[in-house]
């Protein structure tokens, strides 16, 4: 948790959380050179013009509180379903691939980090690249519990070709998100037709499964 944070946590919760879902929003559909902190004020219906800089602090500080916001909730789900997967033996591959897309299907936070926080989080790092990699990796013991049982389990996976891999399930995952996002933050009833409901949720983790140990097809 950052100073600026740990410090303005207890100011005002629910003009926080107005805030902070009225800049990812913006954050998320117009981007973060593009939005203005008068922009965010406006957004979230507050009078007070300087109300984003007495909350948060400079515009780093808020991007990153967003940031940490998700990648804690995730944390926490994925940690908790790759426990539950490790509580029942010693998990195959199956298990963990489903906890890692599980953990980023359900997010659940008081601020509407379900509605917008993978475009959001897609717009930082394309945008503010050294931001989000000084921000992320302090927010990321599942992710790592992840990998190490992805390379527990393809032990016979060359080195170089195991790091390609892992980068692509990663990248492939957090494309499928950003358009599973976006399709049902669309939608009026929350519900679509190719993103919504079980058989959904299997596909990213075949997907997911398939980028991981499909067939080598170089030396």
């Amino acid at each position: 948790m950052n100073a600026t944070r740990s410090l303005s946590a207890g100011r005002g919760g629910a003009t926080r959380n107005e805030l902070k879902r009225a800049a990812r929003r913006l954050f998320a559909e117009r981007g973060i050179a593009a939005t203005g902190m008068r922009e965010i004020v406006e957004a979230a219906g507050q009078r007070n013009a300087a109300a984003v800089h007495y909350y948060f602090g400079g515009k780093d500080d808020l991007l990153r509180e967003l940031l940490i916001d998700g990648a804690d909730l995730i944390d926490v789900a994925r940690q908790a379903l790759i426990d539950e997967a490790e509580a029942n033996g010693v998990p195959d591959l199956r298990a963990i691939v489903r906890a890692m897309v599980i953990s980023n299907v359900d997010i659940v936070g008081e601020g509407g980090e379900n509605e917008t926080y993978f475009r959001f989080m897609i717009n930082v790092q394309n945008e503010r690249r050294q931001l989000f990699t000084e921000t992320m990796p302090e927010h990321s013991e599942g992710y790592a519990r992840y990998i190490a049982h992805v390379r527990r389990l393809l032990a016979d996976v060359p080195e170089a070709l195991m790091r390609q891999r892992i980068l692509y399930a990663g990248l492939a995952l957090g494309s499928l998100m950003t358009a599973r996002e976006a399709a049902l933050d669309a939608s009026d009833s929350g519900y679509h037709p190719y993103w919504s409901g079980q058989p959904a949720i299997e596909g990213m983790i075949d997907a997911v499964e398939a980028i991981l140990t499909g067939p080598a097809t170089r030396a």
